[in-house]
């Protein structure tokens, strides 16, 4: 899978602090640290093990941008946008309806007939058809994949290749102003003053993702849809308005916020940029957050996540400190996944102890995560879990406390 289909161009909490009433979860940490990059977990069902891999990985280093959260938004199987006046409005056609299996005998199974019925899925779900770029026969699974590009958009479609039936899809694209129907503007509008922002908001463009088949514990077909603007993003899931982020100016935060975000990152490093490049808030249902960019650019390589109503750090990360040689080496799975687990943890709680007032010694190691070179301790009580992302070299280069999701 070409790279850029596995990070799309445009892309990668909770009130009340740790943690009787926050409601900012593994998951949801998980949501926001993919905020400008793609979520690797939908890759894992459809990509050979080398390459996924090579998709975590990508996942890893995105993590360190924690910019825009995914957006979301869903289609209906059977009434998408084919050019109506008005524009593309997710909202319009939300459902998670399942795509139906052909009538027994009656598909066409040719290429000329998998390409009909796959720029049909397009136009249904995508709102567009791209170029048609290759179809591949797929012996081993039985399948037959097809495959859209034109530019930054594309489509995946895989077909049962006995009956046709359309088993899984991944299909992302983008429209301009000019193609989003005004109305959707305006409620999204209505969601991000909702959400306390009042500075100028300039549509530059509806990024539209949908995946179907691609999740076992998923049902139906999957969408995220995020307007984009140079000043945030408002993001949708499934039809359903998700979360607002937006840009604040320094002097829309107090000292105290900006002194805490550079005492967090000289716990987890002794010397970098230290320059403050920006300062989002995300604010959903259930969170709301600041991330604090530090470095030269949008994509600096230190973020520092915290509670917007207490100042509490929930997440400090520096990709500075990622070494790419503790994934390249001769066996980079086996060597990470079996470092001691003890001294990890001594080197977590020289960090974690005294960013989150901890003591990360009486914390119990959970699991390996599920990406390479990640480990979790839950609390004596088992309410919170800290989770931390390492190197060979046991240099550990995240840290992140939430609450521990429910087993």
């Amino acid at each position: 899978m070409d790279k850029r289909e596995q990070e799309p161009q445009w892309y990668e909490q909770a009130r009340k602090g740790p943690f009787p009433e926050m409601k900012f979860t593994e998951e949801a940490a998980g949501k926001v640290a993919r905020q400008i990059g793609m979520d690797g977990s939908s890759l894992n069902q459809v990509l050979p093990s080398g390459r996924r891999r090579r998709a975590i990985r990508l996942r890893i280093l995105s993590a360190a941008i924690i910019l825009l959260l995914f957006g979301a938004g869903a289609v209906y199987w059977g009434s998408g946008w084919s050019g109506q006046p008005g524009g593309f409005n997710p909202l319009q056609v939300s459902s998670a309806g399942i795509i139906d299996p052909p009538v027994a005998g009656q598909a066409d199974l040719t290429d000329e007939g998998l390409r009909a019925t796959a720029e049909q899925v397009m136009l249904e779900q995508l709102g567009k058809k791209l170029p048609f770029v290759s179809l591949e026969p797929l012996v081993e699974e039985g399948e037959t994949l097809e495959e859209f590009k034109d530019g930054d958009s594309f489509a995946k479609i895989w077909f049962e290749t006995e009956t046709g039936k359309v088993v899984r899809t991944y299909m992302d694209t983008f429209f301009s102003p000019e193609q989003i129907d005004s109305k959707f503007i305006d409620e999204a509008m209505d969601q991000l003053r909702k959400a306390g922002y009042k500075g100028e908001f300039t549509v530059t463009a509806l990024h539209h993702s949908v995946h179907y088949g691609t999740n076992a514990d998923e049902q139906g077909i999957q969408t995220d849809d995020s307007l984009i603007a140079e000043e945030g993003q408002i993001d949708y899931e499934n039809g359903v308005y998700r979360s607002s982020t937006f840009k604040m100016g320094e002097n829309e935060v107090s000292a105290e916020v900006k002194q805490e975000g550079l005492k967090a990152i000289k716990l987890l490093r002794e010397k970098g940029t230290d320059h403050l490049y920006s300062i989002k808030r995300t604010v959903a249902q259930k969170w709301d957050v600041l991330v604090l960019t530090y470095g030269e650019s949008e994509r600096g390589a230190t973020t520092v996540m915290m509670d917007y109503a207490t100042q509490d750090i929930i997440q400090v990360e520096d990709m500075a400190l990622y070494d790419e040689n503790s994934f390249t080496s001769a066996d980079p799975n086996t060597n990470l996944l079996n470092m001691d687990k003890a001294k990890l943890q001594l080197a977590a709680a020289a960090i974690a102890d005294e960013m989150f007032g901890i003591r990360l010694e009486d914390y119990t190691f959970v699991k390996e995560m599920s990406g390479i070179g990640s480990i979790a301790f839950k609390s004596p009580d088992g309410a919170t879990i800290i989770t931390g992302s390492y190197n060979l070299d046991g240099t550990f280069y995240m840290i992140q406390q939430t609450p521990a999701t429910a087993e």
